[in-house]
């Protein structure tokens, strides 16, 4: 966890989280919009909790995907991601470890340069290999994967891209020579059909309010048998289960009003993927940090709780739990990769 953010810095994004959350609420939450489920589409669900006593959780009685319903509208989201705190506190965070050795980073710059060394040697005319992040933020993984790429000697064979909604951070850039454009990825596929070889993003699909019309936005941006890679949380994860959205967080549950607002588990992504007309290459769960919350905040545990005993296992075991739920897939941390 040290390497993703302090200690401190956890338990205080946390604590601004769930006050930003309460506040947006209170501002918008009687005009919230009812949804269908956004894996399947079934407009039949049934609430299962809430959060902090305000935002409904539901699952939906056809495929069992749980998510926020009603869903705050486009102004709440505006307004969550545009003026409270606790976004910029991360947006900072993750600003600072820029160019870092950061494990979780590095483990994907890794995984994205096997893909595109892959789409570069399969291609009969070793064209330029198109990449494209959405939700890029200031583009911190564009700057990492450029750095690694040079690295490999691959730099010149890619070219690189950023889209993202927030204009204010598109604008703060790491790196100036990247392409980064702030607008929202179903506008921007209108202007973009068929342009890319692969797209990327991380930890985006759980914020959306229509995650279903934003992969078929992506299909669209996508070259025949153009790849789609993502990260997204496992809600059936070892700590999304030990931790539910309502205890303390060192990390986001898989659901988190109005941050995370659909929950994905390997069972119900193959489905969400094929709705949108893609072909399931892997799924998995690399996760690394799911013992080490629960055992971070294991007093927070009820006294009822099974994983309370984990504060039995040695750093030794708990490092052999770790590697088993990883071949599990049992990892609050998912791995998708889909091809057109």
């Amino acid at each position: 966890i040290r390497d993703s953010r302090s200690l401190d810095d956890a338990k205080n994004i946390y604590k601004q989280r769930v006050n930003d959350a309460l506040e947006v609420f209170s501002k918008f939450g009687s005009n919230f919009d009812n949804r269908d489920c956004p894996v399947c589409g079934s407009n039949n669900n049934s609430e299962i909790d809430n959060f902090h006593g305000t935002y409904g959780i539901v699952k939906c009685n056809r495929c069992a995907s749980v998510f926020v319903n009603p869903c705050p509208n486009l102004d709440a989201l505006e307004y969550y991601y545009n003026n409270c705190k606790c976004n910029q506190m991360l947006g900072e965070v993750y600003r600072d470890r820029s160019f870092s050795n950061n494990t979780i980073i590095s483990d994907r710059t890794l995984d994205v340069i096997e893909i595109i060394k892959d789409l570069y040697e399969s291609s009969e005319s070793k064209k330029t290999i198109k990449v494209l992040e959405v939700g890029c933020s200031s583009g911190v993984f564009l700057a990492e994967l450029k750095l690694g790429l040079a690295q490999n000697g691959l730099l010149e064979n890619c070219e690189l891209q950023g889209v993202d909604i927030d204009k204010s951070s598109v604008e703060k850039s790491v790196d100036a020579d990247l392409k980064l454009i702030a607008m929202p990825v179903e506008k921007f596929s209108e202007y973009n059909n068929c342009e890319f070889d692969l797209v990327i993003h991380f930890e985006l699909i759980e914020h959306l309010s229509d995650p279903y019309k934003f992969m078929v936005a992506v299909n669209d941006l996508l070259k025949p048998s153009g790849v789609h890679y993502f990260h997204t949380p496992n809600l059936l994860g070892f700590d999304n289960t030990a931790l539910s959205w309502n205890s303390t967080r060192l990390l986001a549950h898989g659901i988190f009003p109005p941050m995370h607002i659909n929950a994905f588990t390997t069972q119900n992504i193959t489905y969400f993927a094929l709705r949108a007309n893609f072909n399931v290459v892997s799924i998995d769960t690399p996760g690394k940090l799911d013992v080490d919350i629960v055992k971070l905040v294991k007093n927070e545990l009820s006294n009822d709780s099974p994983f309370k005993f984990i504060n039995e296992f040695t750093d030794d075991q708990l490092a052999i739990i770790q590697s088993w739920l990883q071949i599990l897939n049992a990892s609050s941390h998912m791995r998708v990769t889909l091809k057109k």
